[in-house]
């Protein structure tokens, strides 16, 4: 029986000492497992804040570039009603302008009629004046062959 005690004691120290070495193993296993978790967790928490401060930048760049788009879009506006209201001022400009050249055309068109009635009534005035000039000549031609004793009728 001793022999078996002995060999079942030292059976019994050598898986004391096995349960030992497998503790510290699984000790150290679930030290290593926090720290990886913890490690992960702290990689977790540095990417998420990474995560919010590039977010938040993205936003704030999202937000001006909307207020430059609504800037552009007003100068657009802007330039777009003063080029309408340019275009509606030339329309107005050229279609006064066209009146006045018409107006010009009829003013310039009686110039040439009132001065053609003007020459042609002085020449009817000319024409009635030469007429009785050439009347009385003649009758004083006539009369100064008659006092001669020539008829103006043979002549």
């Amino acid at each position: 029986w001793r022999d078996m005690t002995w060999q079942a004691k030292a059976d019994n120290e050598g898986l004391k000492r096995r349960l030992w070495d497998l503790e510290k193993v699984l000790e150290q296993a679930q030290e290593d497992k926090r720290d990886i978790r913890e490690e992960m967790t702290w990689q977790y928490q540095e990417l998420q804040k990474q995560t919010a401060a590039h977010s938040q930048r993205l936003e704030v760049k999202v937000k001006s570039l909307q207020e430059q788009l609504a800037n552009r879009l007003q100068e657009s506006q802007t330039t777009q009603e003063t080029a309408t209201q340019a275009l509606a001022e030339r329309d107005r400009t050229i279609a006064q302008l066209q009146g006045k050249l018409y107006a010009m055309e009829k003013e310039y068109e009686k110039i040439p009629h009132g001065s053609l009635d003007l020459v042609l009534a002085k020449m009817a005035e000319a024409s009635q004046y030469w007429e009785e000039v050439g009347t009385t000549i003649t009758v004083e031609h006539k009369e100064c062959l008659q006092e001669f004793g020539l008829n103006p009728l043979e002549m």
